[in-house]
């Protein structure tokens, strides 16, 4: 599934689903129920994330970064 535009298989995305908040789990527990394709972020899941992966387990570095690297959640938060 790509998440944030970054491909992530289905056991990193249930670790990720373990470590962040309940309702972004939910979610990313859901879109792995019906096998989609894509999920998109708010802005306030990819902070959610970004907060969650601040030490990535092995395998969620790739999301991470680009999430950080992403200009307008670089613009939502004035770093750029």
């Amino acid at each position: 599934m790509l998440v944030g535009g970054v491909p992530i298989d289905e056991r990193l995305l249930r670790e990720l689903a373990r470590v962040v908040d309940r309702k972004l789990a939910q979610r990313l527990d859901t879109a792995l129920l019906y096998r989609a394709k894509v999920l998109g972020l708010t802005v306030a899941e990819r902070e959610a994330i970004l907060k969650a992966l601040e030490n990535p387990p092995p395998g969620l570095e790739e999301l991470r970064a680009t999430l950080l690297r992403d200009p307008r959640w670089r613009l939502s938060e004035r770093l750029a």
